[in-house]
């Protein structure tokens, strides 16, 4: 027996120390890996948000520059010039053209981010190229430019828009020094002081350059990359990434790199981990108000935008973790090894017992705050019905405290006259050891009523009742819900009026009280003239304004006691009770007249339009033998057809 004690301790030296270290190092370990995890992440929103300044200024200056030089006073007297007969009879000598041409040529030579401009009068033809050693690009052919998508767009746009050609789609490269560089055209129109369209600009943009910049900006970590691709999934950076298979510029990276471009899809913008890489993106839309600057109007290929903008980094691994706190491990370890022998085990065993009795007086707590606190009521009462216990819950929803309720109040007291049968019948079956429940109404302390389920059982004690032990659960919101969704199912929810269903279920009452009381009902059906018509020419949401007008005009002509209810799109039914046929056709023809009378005003392609319709009605009455409404609407619409046979905007009575 001493052996195995020994034993027994034995293990457990060795094995609390190694649970002590596993439960202090895997927390400090989990914690260090979330804030390495929030660091990177913080870390990419920084990378991206430099990323994204530096693409908005880079784009913003390229627009503003092509702007500038499309409202330059001398090239757009030049571009003048070009609509008359020869140079000697233009106001723009050769001198100007020589120092236009050069200047900008000195433009565009000292700044890299340009490779040409173009100069194009209205017919597409090329009048001025700076500088002049660059070559016409392979999509033009004899200078003439009149198919290209920069021309033909920037034809169509105002003062101040500009076109840009989708980067990735339709490549173009050109020479540039000894490179050969993609590039990307920005097109605006040239318009003189008068207003009048005298051709385009084009600016080619080195896209190698502006990409550059882009990932020289974003490389404030050795091990981040940066990416660029289109809606399309086509890949917009002139360099590709090992890391992820990527492809040069105008690649399709949705297929070679599917992982990344899915996440990318799912949402606008977000990071999620792909590949053991934090992946955080955004959307970047060059169309907006943001890439816009001094431009009006900024438009490319639909289809190509929005772009993402993302960057990854390396995700911090377990690995990595352990190596960077190996120091740490060895010392806990050793620090525990030299408690083991001065008694970690009596030290646990204590810790162990204050834990327990901690976690009992936290369940006590537990339990006593659920039973206050619960979402639904409880309490308990004694075989006389005084109420002995009661939550808070309860008591706020009856609006009183536990010193006006607890001993003093009976709770027969608190329940509705209506619904005090049923509790009584149910606090019974409590008191006969039996489960109870009854659907009953509370009076609460300012005098409104609360619907309530309420379920008890019994407490007993030596086979004998104590208490009773009660659940009460609100159902107001559940009623209030029941009534908004028997409202709905027989209300059409576009005008406000009654439906088919509640017509039948009403008409039903009607014809019974009619037979009762020997009093006539009549019936109305109702079809708005040329309807598809007005849906076809104004759309829908015009339709619509035009059914719930012409059900207000409706029903300010009805009684109180009449019934107007939608059947059908365009179709409506009145049930007149106490109503002889000839009443009947009186109504009709006031709804007639009414309906050809009145206006509906609406909003239609930005200006406010006065629209008037017709009616078609049919009339009938409803036979006294009749069990349902059915055949009298037979007879009200064959009614309404023969009106609409005889042209329209009138009623007929049918009673055969």
């Amino acid at each position: 027996m001493p052996l195995r004690r020994l034993h027994t301790r034995l293990l457990l030296a060795v094995s609390i120390p190694l649970i002590l270290v596993s439960t202090t190092l895997l927390p400090v370990l989990h914690v260090h890996m979330e804030t390495r995890l929030n660091s990177l992440s913080a870390e990419a929103d920084a990378l991206l948000k430099v990323g994204q300044e530096a693409l908005t200024r880079d784009i913003n200056e390229s627009l503003n520059y092509a702007l500038a030089i499309a409202e330059m006073p001398g090239l757009r007297r030049y571009l003048a010039a070009q609509s008359l007969t020869t140079l000697t009879d233009q106001q723009y000598s050769l001198s100007d053209l020589s120092q236009l041409s050069n200047f900008l040529t000195t433009l565009i030579s000292h700044n890299s981010r340009y490779t040409k401009l173009v100069l194009i009068d209205n017919q597409g033809r090329e009048v001025l190229r700076a500088p002049r050693s660059i070559e016409t690009g392979p999509r033009i052919s004899g200078n003439l430019h009149v198919n290209t998508d920069y021309f033909i767009e920037a034809s169509k746009l105002l003062p101040r828009d500009l076109y840009i050609s989708p980067p990735g789609h339709n490549l173009q490269f050109e020479l540039f020094g000894r490179d050969v560089i993609p590039v990307v055209n920005v097109s605006t129109p040239v318009f003189d002081a008068t207003g009048e369209r005298r051709g385009v600009v084009l600016l080619s943009l080195n896209w190698d350059y502006l990409t550059d910049a882009l990932r020289q900006a974003m490389l404030l970590d050795q091990n981040a990359n940066t990416l660029l691709v289109d809606a399309q999934g086509k890949w917009l950076l002139n360099e590709g990434i090992e890391s992820i298979d990527t492809a040069s510029f105008g690649g399709n990276f949705a297929a070679l790199s599917p992982h990344y471009w899915q996440a990318m899809q799912q949402r606008s913008e977000g990071d999620v981990i792909v590949d053991n890489h934090l992946l955080r993106f955004q959307t970047e839309d060059i169309r907006t108000q943001r890439y816009r600057s001094l431009a009006g109007t900024i438009y490319s290929d639909n289809a190509s935008h929005p772009w993402k903008l993302g960057v990854t980094l390396p995700r911090p691994t377990w690995f990595s973790l352990f190596k960077e706190e190996a120091t740490v491990l060895w010392f806990l370890l050793l620090t525990y090894g030299v408690t083991v022998a001065f008694g970690l085990f009596w030290a646990f065993s204590s810790q162990r017992q204050r834990e327990l009795r901690q976690a009992a007086q936290r369940h006590a707590y537990e339990v006593s705050d659920l039973y206050e606190n619960a979402p639904c009521g409880y309490h308990s009462i004694d075989k006389s019905g005084l109420v002995v216990k009661m939550n808070r819950t309860e008591l706020a929803w009856l609006g009183y405290s536990a010193k006006e309720v607890i001993g003093h109040i009976n709770y027969r007291e608190l329940i509705t006259p209506e619904t005090r049968e049923q509790f009584e019948k149910a606090f019974q079956n409590v008191k006969d050891n039996q489960p109870g429940s009854a659907e009953c109404s509370l009076l609460t302390r300012n005098g409104e009523p609360r619907h309530v389920m309420i379920q008890g059982s019994a407490y007993t004690r030596n086979g004998r009742f104590v208490h009773s032990r009660a659940m009460v659960f609100d159902l107001t919101e559940r009623k209030q819900l029941e009534e908004k969704l028997r409202a709905q199912a027989m209300t059409d929810p576009l005008t406000g009026v009654f439906n088919r269903r509640y017509l039948q279920a009403q008409a039903t009452i009607e014809m019974s009280r009619a037979r009762r009381q020997n009093h006539p009902i009549a019936l109305i059906t109702i079809d708005i003239d040329h309807f598809k018509h007005i849906n076809d020419e104004y759309g829908h949401d015009i339709g619509d304004e035009i059914l719930k007008n012409f059900t207000q005009i409706v029903s300010d002509l009805l009684r109180q006691e009449d019934l107007l209810c939608r059947v059908g799109g365009e179709e409506f039914a009145v049930l007149l009770p106490n109503t002889a046929i000839e009443q009947a056709q009186q109504v009709a023809e006031r709804i007639r007249a009414s309906i050809e009378e009145a206006t509906t005003l609406v909003e239609y392609e930005g200006t406010q339009q006065a629209l008037k319709i017709t009616a078609s009605l049919g009339v009938t009455s409803v036979r006294d033998q009749e069990k349902s409404l059915k055949p009298a609407l037979k007879r009200a619409d064959i009614g309404l057809y023969e009106a609409k046979e005889n042209g329209r905007n009138q009623f007929i009575i049918h009673t055969q």
